[in-house]
């Protein structure tokens, strides 16, 4: 089997770079392990354009977010189906230095910030909220699962996926192609999630493991509520009284264990928000995510084989910076275009 790209693992990274090399009219074949629980599987997919206690703004959210926006749009448009829920977020002050980083951020920044915020309304009886906060403007959700779902279907449709394993030692890799059981390729991209720090190709990336939780719940005293709801944690609404809570932070993979404690660390943040417990829990997942500082993306070929590459790091921003990164990805895979400075890996090469 002759295919122009072999992309290893189909989480959120390896599925925006399938989409922009398929709209390319380029032959790939996804090899995924299918498990039921993955990160981008249970992971929130919060779009917030102000992040951090220190709520920052980045100089290319809106270069990335409307980049997400219209690739996600354009697939709700062929599917009929909606991934991408715009609303707005409910941003509760946790403590008094966020309250004094925020005073500081409309003091010396307040029309850049404009865009993104109004005042905070809320029932006093309903929500904690005691040192006030405002409304996140431009954000949202991103309904991962149902968006890999239906990516899996596309590719099986097109006999573009294939459940298994890509081993770096089972690689067959010359300069003309890349070598697979029975398949052979121009390149071989990995976008393995944490396994990526595995990888003796890359395990030079400095990529760490984190294990969170999350959880489904009823609130019912809730229902009414439209806005993701952010403080220590969040809750985002699913209608009829239903939320997924989240999350806790543990670092090594042996924290991905389903435990008490984890389920008690994220009631502890949905406590800190909601003044009325949930009536059940419908679900506790846990998953390991792969971390980079900042968050960062780091993308391109191996600095010695160019026939290997890595995409990976999509981390709490993917959901709003993943399509453009995807989209650069693919143009230098394609096209030899210059990779984005800051996510180029080769200035990372050992």
């Amino acid at each position: 089997m002759k295919v122009d790209f072999l992309i290893v693992g189909q989480g959120l990274a390896g599925s925006l770079l399938a989409w922009h090399l398929i709209d390319a009219h380029k032959r790939v074949l996804v090899v995924d392990l299918d498990e039921a629980v993955t990160s981008s599987k249970v992971a929130a997919g919060l779009v917030t354009p102000l992040t951090g206690f220190r709520f920052f703004l980045p100089e290319d959210l809106d270069r990335n977010l409307n980049y997400a926006r219209r690739f996600y749009w354009g697939l709700e448009e062929r599917s009929g189906i909606t991934f991408y829920h715009h609303s707005r977020i409910a941003r509760l002050f946790a403590n008094s230095d966020e309250v004094d980083q925020w005073k500081h951020r409309m003091e010396t920044e307040g029309n850049r910030y404009s865009p993104y915020h109004a005042p905070l309304t809320i029932d006093p009886e309903l929500i904690n909220a005691p040192l006030g906060g405002f409304e996140m403007r431009e954000a949202g959700w991103l309904d991962i699962p149902a968006f890999l779902e239906y990516t899996r279907q596309s590719l099986l449709e097109r006999a573009a996926y294939a459940i298994g394993r890509v081993e770096a030692r089972d690689l067959k890799v010359t300069h003309a192609e890349v070598r697979w059981q029975n398949v052979t390729s121009a390149a071989v991209i990995f976008c393995e999630g944490w396994r990526g720090k595995a990888n003796p190709y890359f395990d030079w990336v400095p990529l760490t493991p984190v294990a969170g939780d999350i959880l489904e719940l009823e609130i019912p005293e809730l229902a009414s509520e439209t806005r993701i709801l952010s403080k220590s944690g969040w809750l985002i609404p699913l209608g009829d009284g239903r939320f997924r809570a989240g999350s806790t932070y543990r670092r090594g993979i042996e924290g991905s264990a389903l435990t008490p404690s984890g389920q008690e660390e994220v009631l502890g943040k949905v406590a800190d928000i909601a003044r009325h417990a949930p009536s059940s829990i419908l679900s506790h997942q846990c998953a390991v995510r792969p971390t980079i500082q900042h968050s960062q993306v780091f993308m391109g070929r191996h600095g010695s084989l160019p026939g290997i590459a890595f995409f990976n790091g999509m981390g709490s921003k993917g959901v709003t910076n993943g399509p453009w990164y995807a989209h650069r990805m693919a143009r230098h895979l394609l096209y030899g275009e210059p990779l984005p400075p800051e996510a180029d890996l080769f200035r990372l090469y050992p």
